[in-house]
């Protein structure tokens, strides 16, 4: 026990001084945050530029209440008119596209708008310009002439024009919940979106990190021969569990500092975005998940002599544990559904799609305690097999063994 207390604390003090590690660890939280946080950011800040939309209103009626809806809803920074409107009135239709074609290529406009005569009954209008992928300037237009077009129709009913104005006004649609007291408070569509996706690569990266590391250390210490000095003072099992649990050390290190960093930022903004029971579990999950992970990469560091082979390996359950991530979508709105429950009891998957179901939508009791029996079980087989393997293989040079080999090897008692 006590040679295997000093891998640990070599393995733990050693890692956690690279200055690599503290730099990643810092580093991290704030790209993820700027990459989920910041367009969604910028996306809601008032821009500080006006842009001239060209309208070709074949109706005759439209672009005056157009421009004047335009000009009283959207402002820029400086609280002026975000859009200014040209009326290209011509002849005909194709001129008038044509003169608009040649303003856009010359960046005079910066987009424009065809209102067709039946516009009425067809409820169409078209929009050309350069970038089609500005999906912010599309809404804001498209809800303008959606407003103003239904404003006329109803007017022409016989409907009073305030009653008209009551009945457009846009909905005041507030998001609610309620907290784990019972306590009804405002809630973000956004937070509730991005916090299950940033719990998952935290703990992605925390899992990753710790076994990626465990797997070159076995790596380098097989292929420099080192490991032949460190087996005469120790046993294989003593240096295997003395890596794993001080690399296990190390990933609970970065969780912790990233729990904390969350729990400043909820304070900060007054949001629940970290309770007690989602910590308990979520760090039960880093543990079992991590195990897992260090006995897939601790055995392809006994089986392999060089990185590139390795990763290679690796490379495969990364693909596999970026499921989840891919799937967010999918899972963030369908969190009960059939597929993500069964997704949720593959043990290479389970604790990434726990995590962000958690996130979401706490899954039933049965389910969190059936799922950790699951990743317990399998644990212990992978644990049991990686040490096997690791004994007989950690020694082996110039061959690499075949599957039927390993398989007897686990077999073995």
């Amino acid at each position: 026990m006590r040679k295997t207390l000093t891998i640990v604390r070599w393995e733990y003090l050693t890692r956690i001084r690279s200055k690599w590690f503290i730099i990643s660890t810092i580093i991290f939280p704030l790209i993820i945050a700027i990459s989920m946080f910041m367009p969604g950011l910028l996306m809601t800040t008032a821009e500080d530029e006006a842009k001239i939309i060209g309208i070709i209103d074949e109706t005759r009626v439209l672009m005056p209440q157009v421009e004047a809806r335009l000009q009283e809803d959207y402002l820029l920074k400086n609280k002026t008119p975000k859009y200014q409107v040209l009326n290209l009135r011509m002849a005909d239709l194709e001129t008038a596209k044509q003169q608009a074609a040649a303003l856009l290529d010359s960046a005079i406009i910066q987009a424009f708008l065809v209102i067709p005569a039946d516009v009425w009954d067809s409820n169409r209008v078209y929009y050309y310009a350069k970038n089609i992928a500005n999906y912010r300037d599309q809404g804001e237009l498209d809800r303008t002439i959606t407003r103003v077009v239904r404003s006329v129709k109803l007017k022409e009913t016989g409907f009073p024009e305030q009653l008209v104005d009551q009945i457009l006004k846009p909905i005041d649609f507030q998001v609610r919940k309620f907290t784990a007291g019972g306590e009804e408070q405002a809630a973000s569509e956004m937070v509730a979106m991005l916090m299950p996706m940033l719990y998952v690569l935290m703990l992605f990266f925390a899992i990753f990190t710790s076994a990626q590391i465990l797997m070159r250390s076995v790596l380098a210490e097989r292929t420099n021969r080192l490991v032949e000095i460190l087996l005469s003072s120790v046993t294989p099992r003593q240096l295997m569990s003395g890596k794993i649990i001080g690399l296990g050390l190390l990933g609970l290190t970065q969780l912790a500092i990233y729990l904390a960093m969350a729990i400043i930022a909820s304070e900060y903004k007054g949001l629940e975005l970290v309770n007690p029971t989602n910590v308990t579990l979520f760090l039960i999950y880093f543990i079992l998940g991590y195990l897992v992970y260090a006995a897939i990469f601790g055995t392809l560091g006994s089986l392999f002599d060089n990185e590139q082979d390795a990763q290679s390996a690796v490379s495969i359950f990364s693909l596999i544990c970026i499921l989840p991530i891919m799937l967010s979508s999918y899972v963030i709105s369908n969190p009960q559904s059939l597929v993500t429950v069964i997704l949720s009891y593959i043990p290479i998957m389970t604790p990434f799609f726990m995590i962000l179901r958690m996130g979401i939508f706490m899954p039933a009791w049965w389910e969190i305690i059936s799922t950790i029996a699951i990743l317990l079980l399998s644990v212990w087989f992978l644990m049991v097999a990686a040490g096997k393997v690791f004994r007989t293989a950690i020694l082996i040079y110039g061959k690499r063994p075949t599957l039927p080999e390993i398989w007897q090897w686990i077999r073995r008692n």
